[in-house]
């Protein structure tokens, strides 16, 4: 089962297995903002109430074995959700997309002071397991007392046993991510331009949507780069896209884990990274499978420098990065949800002996 409460007619982002089912309980926070303030708190509780009792008729219905709740998505009702699945004694376990530290970047003001007055971390804390995608996330929650932490990557989408014949560009660098600040693809861009004119062969393929991409397109052209560095819409053949290219760059501010840094490693190719929190370093070794950047301009152009003018050791590490990448195919990543989960059964279940 397949709980939602504010994706209202939208689409899933992901195709839904057809033996997965779905419940919406309707209760997005969205339109209590366009209210006066007062009248947002009441509303707001009116909306647990009705969380509270919705949920309770689902969990009564399909009586799961646990309760899979993902952060930060539901940091709205954390309270309610831990209440209720306590009530009924289901196991909770707590999934963190997002590294615990910038949950609350770019919340509405109403949500942030409904924050201080019920912070999730209290909420959080009463889960029968969490699970981070790094482990300098687990420690961030360890410390903010969260006891019961394990650390489960996110897995590889396609691994295949051999490369597809896909041609490469000899000149072509590659980027994929959505269009937000968090990204940084100005950094990215900035970056090139200092090397640019030296390796007039070179160009850069972004893929990725989103509210920027007005913003980049002026300042790829007021560097003069237009020829250079290409704004692309998402695809469904990314992987293909990755074998084309000779090597990837994230240059992002921070991240939860950085999927397209396995998915690059698993097309053998190396990755040129910001060593920005959480992922990268733990993903990548540095010298070995990418480099890792300071978070400035200057050193990212460095080290996409030396990706470029280091053909032999570029090749040497797309192999290696290919090799590391096969720790994180879905045969080995899911058999530990599938310890976690027994886990947090066994513990929740020796609770109420």
């Amino acid at each position: 089962m397949y709980v939602t409460y504010k994706q209202g007619h939208e689409g899933f982002f992901y195709p839904q297995n057809d033996g997965i089912q779905h419940s919406e309980l309707a209760c997005s926070l969205a339109a209590i903002y366009r209210k006066p303030f007062i009248l947002r708190l009441n509303e707001y509780m009116k909306l647990r109430s009705l969380f509270r009792e919705k949920l309770h008729t689902i969990l009564n219905a399909f009586k799961p074995d646990v309760l899979v709740v993902t952060i930060p998505n539901t940091e709205d009702f954390i309270y309610d959700i831990m209440a209720v699945a306590k009530s009924r004694g289901v196991p909770v376990v707590i999934e963190s997309h997002l590294a615990a530290i910038y949950h609350m970047q770019g919340k509405p003001f109403t949500e942030r002071l409904l924050c201080r007055l019920y912070p999730p971390i209290k909420a959080i804390r009463k889960a029968d397991m969490l699970i981070a995608l790094t482990e300098h996330d687990a420690e961030n929650w360890r410390k903010q007392g969260v006891k019961k932490v394990a650390v489960i990557p996110n897995p590889v989408t396609a691994y295949s046993s051999k490369l597809s014949e896909v041609e490469k560009e000899k000149e072509r660098i590659i980027a994929v991510g959505r269009l937000f600040e968090q990204k940084r693809f100005d950094r990215l861009i900035e970056a090139f331009a200092l090397i640019a004119g030296k390796h007039p062969a070179w160009h850069i393929d972004i893929f990725g949507d989103g509210p920027l991409r007005p913003d980049l397109t002026a300042l790829i052209e007021s560097r003069g780069l237009q020829e250079r560095i290409s704004l692309n819409p998402v695809t469904k053949s990314i992987y293909s896209e990755y074998q084309r290219s000779q090597f990837f760059v994230l240059s992002s501010d921070y991240e939860g884990f950085g999927l397209v840094i396995i998915e690059a490693m698993a097309c053998g190719i190396p990755v040129v990274s910001t060593d920005c929190p959480f992922g990268p370093s733990e993903i990548i070794s540095d010298g070995e499978t990418g480099l890792l950047a300071k978070m400035d301009v200057e050193d990212l152009a460095r080290k996409m420098e030396w990706m470029i003018t280091h053909e032999a050791e570029r090749l040497q590490m797309g192999i290696k990065a290919r090799q590391a990448a096969a720790d994180y195919r879905k045969e080995v990543v899911m058999p530990k949800w599938e310890e976690a989960y027994m886990s947090a059964i066994s513990s929740s279940s020796a609770k109420e002996q």
